[in-house]
Protein backbone atom coordinates (compact mmCIF):
# COMPACT_ATOMS: atom_id res chain seq x y z
CA UNK A 1 0.00 0.00 0.00
CA UNK A 2 1.37 3.72 -0.94
CA UNK A 3 1.76 5.79 1.75
CA UNK A 4 -1.23 8.17 2.70
CA UNK A 5 -0.11 12.06 3.19
CA UNK A 6 -1.57 13.77 5.86
CA UNK A 7 -2.28 16.42 3.01
CA UNK A 8 -1.77 16.82 -0.81
CA UNK A 9 -3.74 18.87 -2.86
CA UNK A 10 -5.97 18.34 -5.75
CA UNK A 11 -5.52 19.52 -8.91
CA UNK A 12 -7.81 18.57 -11.52
CA UNK A 13 -7.82 18.41 -14.94
CA UNK A 14 -9.47 21.53 -15.75
CA UNK A 15 -7.34 23.49 -13.19
CA UNK A 16 -4.77 22.06 -15.74
CA UNK A 17 -6.76 23.19 -18.91
CA UNK A 18 -7.32 26.23 -17.17
CA UNK A 19 -3.26 26.70 -16.95
CA UNK A 20 -2.23 25.48 -19.97
CA UNK A 21 -4.95 27.69 -21.68
CA UNK A 22 -3.91 30.67 -20.23
CA UNK A 23 -0.23 29.94 -21.18
CA UNK A 24 -1.43 29.59 -25.07
CA UNK A 25 -3.02 32.65 -25.15
CA UNK A 26 0.46 34.43 -24.58
CA UNK A 27 -0.64 35.81 -21.19
CA UNK A 28 2.05 38.20 -19.41
CA UNK A 29 2.27 36.05 -16.45
CA UNK A 30 2.25 39.03 -14.19
CA UNK A 31 -0.23 39.95 -12.09
CA UNK A 32 -2.67 41.59 -14.44
CA UNK A 33 -6.23 41.23 -16.00
CA UNK A 34 -7.07 37.77 -14.84
CA UNK A 35 -5.59 38.56 -10.89
CA UNK A 36 -8.74 41.19 -10.99
CA UNK A 37 -10.54 38.67 -12.02
CA UNK A 38 -10.20 36.11 -8.62
CA UNK A 39 -10.42 38.94 -6.68
CA UNK A 40 -13.70 39.93 -7.88
CA UNK A 41 -15.01 36.71 -7.69
CA UNK A 42 -13.54 36.27 -4.80
CA UNK A 43 -15.14 39.42 -3.09
CA UNK A 44 -18.47 37.86 -4.23
CA UNK A 45 -18.08 35.10 -2.84
CA UNK A 46 -17.03 35.57 0.87
CA UNK A 47 -19.43 38.94 0.35
CA UNK A 48 -17.15 41.69 1.08
CA UNK A 49 -16.83 44.99 -1.22
CA UNK A 50 -12.80 44.36 -1.91
CA UNK A 51 -10.59 41.82 -1.85
CA UNK A 52 -6.54 42.00 -2.82
CA UNK A 53 -4.48 39.58 -3.79
CA UNK A 54 -0.62 39.20 -2.03
CA UNK A 55 2.19 36.61 -2.74
CA UNK A 56 1.26 34.72 0.51
CA UNK A 57 -1.16 34.92 3.95
CA UNK A 58 1.68 36.16 5.89
CA UNK A 59 1.96 39.54 3.63
CA UNK A 60 -1.79 39.72 3.72
CA UNK A 61 -1.61 40.23 7.35
CA UNK A 62 1.42 42.61 7.34
CA UNK A 63 -0.48 44.80 4.53
CA UNK A 64 -3.53 44.62 6.89
CA UNK A 65 -1.35 46.15 10.13
CA UNK A 66 1.17 48.33 8.05
CA UNK A 67 -1.78 50.29 6.48
CA UNK A 68 -2.68 50.94 10.29
CA UNK A 69 0.58 52.78 10.67
CA UNK A 70 1.87 50.62 13.63
CA UNK A 71 4.52 52.19 15.99
CA UNK A 72 7.17 50.90 17.83
CA UNK A 73 5.55 50.01 21.56
CA UNK A 74 2.47 49.20 19.73
CA UNK A 75 0.67 45.79 20.31
CA UNK A 76 -1.26 43.56 18.45
CA UNK A 77 -3.05 40.56 20.12
CA UNK A 78 -2.84 36.92 18.81
CA UNK A 79 -4.01 33.93 20.02
CA UNK A 80 -1.25 31.27 21.74
CA UNK A 81 -2.52 28.56 18.91
CA UNK A 82 -1.79 29.39 15.97
CA UNK A 83 0.84 29.21 13.26
CA UNK A 84 3.89 31.04 13.58
CA UNK A 85 3.31 32.99 10.71
CA UNK A 86 0.33 35.22 12.29
CA UNK A 87 2.53 36.96 15.05
CA UNK A 88 5.56 36.86 12.50
CA UNK A 89 3.15 39.34 10.39
CA UNK A 90 3.14 41.77 13.38
CA UNK A 91 6.62 41.77 14.04
CA UNK A 92 7.38 42.46 10.70
CA UNK A 93 4.76 45.41 10.54
CA UNK A 94 6.50 46.81 13.76
CA UNK A 95 4.23 45.93 16.47
CA UNK A 96 4.64 43.32 18.77
CA UNK A 97 2.55 40.30 19.33
CA UNK A 98 1.02 39.34 22.64
CA UNK A 99 -0.04 36.32 23.64
CA UNK A 100 -3.74 35.51 24.54
CA UNK A 101 -4.84 32.37 25.62
CA UNK A 102 -7.76 29.92 23.78
CA UNK A 103 -11.24 28.70 24.57
CA UNK A 104 -11.78 25.40 26.26
CA UNK A 105 -14.60 25.00 24.34
CA UNK A 106 -13.58 25.54 20.85
CA UNK A 107 -9.38 26.28 20.51
CA UNK A 108 -10.52 30.02 19.74
CA UNK A 109 -9.46 33.23 20.89
CA UNK A 110 -11.20 33.08 24.62
CA UNK A 111 -12.25 36.72 25.90
CA UNK A 112 -12.02 36.79 29.30
CA UNK A 113 -8.19 36.42 28.44
CA UNK A 114 -8.68 38.71 25.95
CA UNK A 115 -10.03 41.86 27.94
CA UNK A 116 -7.58 40.94 30.75
CA UNK A 117 -4.76 41.40 28.21
CA UNK A 118 -6.43 44.72 26.07
CA UNK A 119 -4.28 47.98 27.12
CA UNK A 120 -3.50 51.20 26.23
CA UNK A 121 -0.55 50.06 23.91
CA UNK A 122 -3.56 47.22 21.74
CA UNK A 123 -3.85 48.50 18.57
CA UNK A 124 -5.64 45.39 17.08
CA UNK A 125 -6.93 42.14 17.77
CA UNK A 126 -6.16 39.12 14.97
CA UNK A 127 -9.09 36.19 15.38
CA UNK A 128 -7.81 33.48 14.27
CA UNK A 129 -11.17 31.29 13.06
CA UNK A 130 -8.59 27.69 13.62
CA UNK A 131 -9.09 25.01 11.32
CA UNK A 132 -11.94 26.96 10.24
CA UNK A 133 -14.35 27.30 13.45
CA UNK A 134 -15.92 30.47 14.30
CA UNK A 135 -15.44 30.47 18.36
CA UNK A 136 -16.66 33.12 20.42
CA UNK A 137 -16.15 35.74 16.98
CA UNK A 138 -19.25 37.86 17.26
CA UNK A 139 -18.54 38.26 21.23
CA UNK A 140 -14.85 39.18 20.28
CA UNK A 141 -17.01 41.39 17.51
CA UNK A 142 -18.32 43.29 20.43
CA UNK A 143 -15.34 43.31 22.41
CA UNK A 144 -13.43 44.93 19.81
CA UNK A 145 -16.04 47.50 19.28
CA UNK A 146 -16.26 48.85 22.69
CA UNK A 147 -12.58 48.91 23.40
CA UNK A 148 -12.46 50.53 20.19
CA UNK A 149 -9.86 48.10 18.69
CA UNK A 150 -9.00 47.41 15.16
CA UNK A 151 -10.53 43.34 14.50
CA UNK A 152 -8.11 41.42 11.90
CA UNK A 153 -9.47 38.03 11.28
CA UNK A 154 -6.85 35.63 10.19
CA UNK A 155 -8.95 33.02 8.00
CA UNK A 156 -6.21 31.10 6.44
CA UNK A 157 -8.24 27.85 7.48
CA UNK A 158 -11.99 29.56 6.66
CA UNK A 159 -12.48 29.03 3.06
CA UNK A 160 -15.86 27.91 2.89
CA UNK A 161 -16.78 28.84 6.60
CA UNK A 162 -19.70 30.73 7.49
CA UNK A 163 -21.40 31.53 11.22
CA UNK A 164 -24.67 32.73 11.04
CA UNK A 165 -25.06 33.42 7.18
CA UNK A 166 -22.29 35.32 7.15
CA UNK A 167 -18.74 34.08 5.47
CA UNK A 168 -15.82 34.22 7.80
CA UNK A 169 -13.83 37.13 7.10
CA UNK A 170 -16.68 39.75 7.44
CA UNK A 171 -16.68 40.57 11.42
CA UNK A 172 -13.56 42.75 11.85
CA UNK A 173 -11.77 45.74 9.72
CA UNK A 174 -10.58 43.39 7.10
CA UNK A 175 -8.93 39.85 6.93
CA UNK A 176 -6.48 37.38 5.31
CA UNK A 177 -7.13 34.57 3.66
CA UNK A 178 -4.17 31.87 2.36
CA UNK A 179 -3.67 29.96 -0.80
CA UNK A 180 -0.42 28.05 0.58
CA UNK A 181 -0.78 24.26 -0.90
CA UNK A 182 -2.54 22.74 2.05
CA UNK A 183 -5.53 24.72 1.93
CA UNK A 184 -8.43 23.87 1.03
CA UNK A 185 -8.21 25.74 -2.70
CA UNK A 186 -3.84 26.46 -3.62
CA UNK A 187 -2.35 28.36 -5.70
CA UNK A 188 1.26 27.32 -4.73
CA UNK A 189 1.28 29.86 -2.50
CA UNK A 190 -0.87 32.90 -2.43
CA UNK A 191 -3.30 35.15 -0.21
CA UNK A 192 -6.05 37.76 -0.17
CA UNK A 193 -7.14 40.51 1.85
CA UNK A 194 -10.57 40.81 2.42
CA UNK A 195 -12.43 43.95 3.63
CA UNK A 196 -15.11 46.55 3.04
CA UNK A 197 -13.48 49.68 4.22
CA UNK A 198 -12.78 52.05 0.88
CA UNK A 199 -10.07 53.79 2.72
CA UNK A 200 -8.31 50.84 4.11
CA UNK A 201 -8.06 49.32 0.73
CA UNK A 202 -6.81 51.94 -1.27
CA UNK A 203 -4.14 51.93 1.59
CA UNK A 204 -3.55 48.33 1.02
CA UNK A 205 -2.94 48.32 -2.99
CA UNK A 206 -0.96 51.44 -2.07
CA UNK A 207 1.47 49.30 0.15
CA UNK A 208 1.25 46.43 -2.47
CA UNK A 209 2.64 48.62 -4.90
CA UNK A 210 5.58 49.98 -4.71
CA UNK A 211 3.61 52.86 -2.12
CA UNK A 212 2.10 54.18 -6.16
CA UNK A 213 -1.41 54.71 -7.28
CA UNK A 214 -1.26 52.88 -10.48
CA UNK A 215 1.40 50.90 -12.63
CA UNK A 216 3.68 52.20 -15.67
CA UNK A 217 4.72 55.22 -13.66
CA UNK A 218 7.27 55.83 -10.85
CA UNK A 219 5.56 58.06 -8.87
CA UNK A 220 5.41 57.31 -5.00
CA UNK A 221 3.03 58.50 -2.68
CA UNK A 222 4.45 56.52 0.24
CA UNK A 223 6.50 53.58 1.10
CA UNK A 224 5.45 50.51 -0.30
CA UNK A 225 6.31 46.96 -1.65
CA UNK A 226 6.49 44.53 -4.05
CA UNK A 227 3.36 42.06 -2.68
CA UNK A 228 2.35 41.35 -6.38
CA UNK A 229 0.68 38.01 -7.45
CA UNK A 230 1.15 36.75 -10.66
CA UNK A 231 -2.56 35.91 -13.52
CA UNK A 232 -0.40 32.19 -14.03
CA UNK A 233 -1.55 31.35 -10.11
CA UNK A 234 -4.91 33.69 -10.65
CA UNK A 235 -5.82 31.13 -13.19
CA UNK A 236 -5.86 28.19 -11.24
CA UNK A 237 -7.32 30.02 -8.49
CA UNK A 238 -10.34 30.79 -10.51
CA UNK A 239 -10.65 27.45 -11.39
CA UNK A 240 -10.33 25.68 -8.22
CA UNK A 241 -12.53 28.24 -6.24
CA UNK A 242 -15.15 27.42 -8.73
CA UNK A 243 -15.15 24.18 -6.76
CA UNK A 244 -15.39 25.46 -3.38
CA UNK A 245 -18.54 24.23 -2.26
CA UNK A 246 -17.68 20.49 -3.79
CA UNK A 247 -14.60 20.73 -1.96
CA UNK A 248 -15.56 22.15 1.37
CA UNK A 249 -18.59 19.03 0.88
CA UNK A 250 -15.86 16.37 0.99
CA UNK A 251 -14.45 17.99 3.83
CA UNK A 252 -17.10 17.80 6.00
CA UNK A 253 -17.73 14.37 5.33
CA UNK A 254 -14.08 12.93 6.10
CA UNK A 255 -14.32 15.03 9.28
CA UNK A 256 -18.14 13.07 10.01
CA UNK A 257 -16.07 9.92 8.85
CA UNK A 258 -13.66 9.98 11.38
CA UNK A 259 -16.26 11.29 14.23
CA UNK A 260 -18.30 8.09 13.65
CA UNK A 261 -15.75 5.67 13.42
CA UNK A 262 -13.53 7.46 16.27
CA UNK A 263 -15.78 9.03 19.18
CA UNK A 264 -16.27 6.25 20.89
CA UNK A 265 -12.73 6.04 21.98
CA UNK A 266 -12.77 8.02 25.32
CA UNK A 267 -8.96 8.52 24.68
CA UNK A 268 -9.76 10.50 21.74
CA UNK A 269 -11.23 14.47 22.21
CA UNK A 270 -12.83 15.73 19.21
CA UNK A 271 -14.25 19.55 18.62
CA UNK A 272 -17.24 19.64 16.58
CA UNK A 273 -17.72 21.26 13.43
CA UNK A 274 -21.06 23.18 12.81
CA UNK A 275 -23.31 22.07 9.13
CA UNK A 276 -22.13 25.85 8.39
CA UNK A 277 -18.25 25.25 9.62
CA UNK A 278 -15.88 23.58 6.90
CA UNK A 279 -12.90 21.52 8.57
CA UNK A 280 -9.88 22.73 7.44
CA UNK A 281 -7.50 19.46 8.61
CA UNK A 282 -9.05 16.75 11.12
CA UNK A 283 -7.57 17.17 14.61
CA UNK A 284 -7.68 14.90 17.74
CA UNK A 285 -5.95 15.51 20.78
CA UNK A 286 -4.95 12.75 23.22
CA UNK A 287 -2.51 12.22 25.84
CA UNK A 288 1.09 11.20 23.93
CA UNK A 289 -0.13 12.09 20.56
CA UNK A 290 3.61 11.56 19.11
CA UNK A 291 2.98 7.91 19.88
CA UNK A 292 0.33 7.16 18.13
CA UNK A 293 1.69 9.45 15.00
CA UNK A 294 4.89 6.62 15.11
CA UNK A 295 1.93 3.96 15.01
CA UNK A 296 0.72 5.78 11.90
CA UNK A 297 4.14 6.25 10.55
CA UNK A 298 4.71 2.61 10.70
CA UNK A 299 1.25 1.62 8.70
CA UNK A 300 2.13 4.26 6.17
CA UNK A 301 0.03 6.70 7.53
CA UNK A 302 1.32 10.36 8.11
CA UNK A 303 0.48 12.79 10.34
CA UNK A 304 1.12 15.95 12.09
CA UNK A 305 1.53 17.36 15.55
CA UNK A 306 -0.72 20.94 15.77
CA UNK A 307 1.48 24.14 16.19
CA UNK A 308 3.22 24.45 19.01
CA UNK A 309 1.96 27.26 21.80
CA UNK A 310 3.91 30.39 20.77
CA UNK A 311 4.81 31.57 23.88
CA UNK A 312 6.78 28.69 24.69
CA UNK A 313 9.41 29.27 21.36
CA UNK A 314 12.64 30.50 22.70
CA UNK A 315 11.97 33.92 20.35
CA UNK A 316 9.03 34.89 22.08
CA UNK A 317 9.48 33.74 25.72
CA UNK A 318 8.74 35.85 28.45
CA UNK A 319 8.48 36.41 31.56
CA UNK A 320 7.59 32.57 31.97
CA UNK A 321 4.12 33.36 30.79
CA UNK A 322 1.73 30.71 31.43
CA UNK A 323 -1.64 30.04 29.31
CA UNK A 324 -2.84 26.84 30.15
CA UNK A 325 -5.76 25.89 28.05
CA UNK A 326 -3.19 26.59 24.70
CA UNK A 327 -0.49 24.64 26.38
CA UNK A 328 -2.72 21.95 26.96
CA UNK A 329 -4.26 21.39 23.90
CA UNK A 330 -1.27 22.31 21.49
CA UNK A 331 0.88 19.76 22.87
CA UNK A 332 -1.93 17.00 22.67
CA UNK A 333 -3.11 17.84 19.27
CA UNK A 334 -2.76 15.67 15.84
CA UNK A 335 -4.06 16.49 12.65
CA UNK A 336 -4.90 13.11 10.96
CA UNK A 337 -4.76 12.78 7.40
CA UNK A 338 -7.05 15.69 5.75
CA UNK A 339 -6.90 15.65 2.06
CA UNK A 340 -9.76 16.14 -0.79
CA UNK A 341 -8.17 12.99 -2.79
CA UNK A 342 -8.93 10.64 0.43
CA UNK A 343 -11.50 7.60 -0.82
CA UNK A 344 -13.17 5.90 1.81
CA UNK A 345 -11.31 2.70 1.21
CA UNK A 346 -8.60 5.31 2.84
CA UNK A 347 -10.27 6.29 5.69
CA UNK A 348 -11.54 2.88 6.66
CA UNK A 349 -8.01 2.02 6.73
CA UNK A 350 -6.72 5.21 8.50
CA UNK A 351 -9.54 4.35 11.20
CA UNK A 352 -8.93 1.18 11.55
CA UNK A 353 -5.08 1.53 12.28
CA UNK A 354 -6.34 4.07 14.98
CA UNK A 355 -8.82 1.69 16.83
CA UNK A 356 -5.71 -0.64 16.54
CA UNK A 357 -3.66 1.70 18.44
CA UNK A 358 -5.78 1.72 21.67
CA UNK A 359 -7.01 -2.15 21.25
CA UNK A 360 -3.76 -3.06 21.78
CA UNK A 361 -3.20 -0.58 24.85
Amino acid sequence: MKNINQIEPLITSIDKNAINSYLKNNGWITENKLSKKFEKIFSKIIGCKYSVLHPNGTLTIASILLSLNLKKGDEVIVPNYTMVATANAVILSGGTPIFCDISPDNLCLDPKDLIKKVNKKTKAVIYVTLNGRSGHITEIQKICKNKKINLIEDSAHSLGSFYKNKHHGNFGLASSFSFSMPKIITTGQGGMVCTSDKKLFKKIKKIKNFGRLSDGNDIYESIGYNFKFTDIQSALGISQIRTLKKRSKIKRKIFNYYYKELKHIDKIKFFPFSKTETPWFIDIYLNNPKKLKAFLNKHKISSRMVYPPLNKQKFFLKNGEKLKVSEHYCTRGLWLPSSLTLKVKDLKYITSVIKSYFNSK
